[in-house]
């Protein structure tokens, strides 16, 4: 069972999932080794006249690893930021990326200690990258399913009031997340530089993916009692909350972390090409904007490189 094959499924066991989840890990990791492969063979048939790509380890959620094309299941099922027809296909020479990120993961189940494991297989077989000694850097995608879905009820306060205190509470813990992976970098891949993001203002609209998965806000606000105006200075709020939580790690030279600001990328509506194409996906145009947006992150932090 593949990542579009679990999208068709309402009700997948636990079992179920973790058998998507491995196959797609195992292919993702299987199509790496054969990309490094034929840019090897290329750089040796250009013998030095060609840049080495860049490579990249991906980790995280569904906006680096969405089978929608907007609200459609439909091939090649990657349309997220890291996809080979995003990221992957731009700058010069395009990236190679190993994308281990999966749907629906919090940022403590990216870092849980099986995918720690994974994780630090993957940085110790440095064989199996262009560099021969392991990524150039780490991509992460992780934070928003900590927060969205049935559990956004304990973030916010009744009757409309907008975000509690208790919102504190979950940013720390989003925030070990990515403390716990700079730590596991510092030991298995020292001087790699780390990259993130911090998703966008949100449409609370109602709107599942593909009509089975989610709504992941309105459920909770409309529980809450939150009107149009309230709705949306909520999500505000949460974003700008996430960010400043995420730019301050950014201040710490020692974490050799770079953030993406994706704010104010996707369009405040849900009409397509640019707006969002259900709660917190954006229709695939969107995912295009994003992975412009590290691209240019990419570019000032690997000069001549990408």
């Amino acid at each position: 069972m593949n990542l579009a094959e679990r999208f068709q499924l309402q009700n997948e066991s636990p079992a179920e999932l973790k058998q998507a989840r491995d196959e797609e890990f195992t292919r993702e990791i299987e199509d790496h080794k054969r990309r490094v492969d034929r840019a090897r063979r290329a750089l040796r048939f250009l013998k030095g006249a060609g840049e080495t790509p860049l490579d990249f380890l991906a980790i995280g959620d569904s906006w680096y690893k969405y089978p929608l094309d907007g609200q459609l299941l439909l091939p090649p099922y990657d349309f997220g930021i890291v996809a080979k027809s995003q990221l992957q296909s731009m700058g010069n020479p395009n990236p190679i990326i190993l994308n281990q990120a999966w749907p629906g993961q919090a940022s403590t189940a990216v870092l849980s200690r099986t995918n720690q494991e994974t994780i630090i297989t993957l940085l110790e077989n440095g064989s199996n990258w262009m560099n021969g000694t392991g990524p150039d850097g780490i991509l992460i995608s992780a934070g928003g399913d900590d927060i969205v879905g049935e559990q956004f009820a304990i973030y916010i306060e009744y009757g409309g009031a907008g975000l509690s205190g208790r919102f504190q509470g979950v940013l720390d813990l989003v925030q070990a997340s990515y403390e716990d992976l700079f730590d596991l970098r510092d030991k298995f891949a020292s001087g790699v530089p780390i990259i993130g993001h911090c998703y966008d203002y949100a449409i609370p609209s109602g709107v599942p993916a593909a009509g089975i998965l989610g709504p992941w806000l309105r459920p909770s606000l409309d529980f809450a009692l939150y009107n149009a105006p309230a709705r949306t200075k909520a999500i505000h709020d949460m974003i700008e909350g996430f960010y400043g939580m995420l730019n301050g790690l950014t201040s710490k030279a020692k974490n050799n972390f770079h953030l993406v600001d994706t704010r104010k990328t996707i369009a405040p509506n849900k009409n397509y090409p640019d707006g969002w194409a259900n709660e917190i996906h954006p229709y695939t145009p969107g995912f295009t904007a994003l992975a412009k947006k590290y691209l240019a992150v990419l570019q000032n932090l690997f000069p001549g490189r990408i």
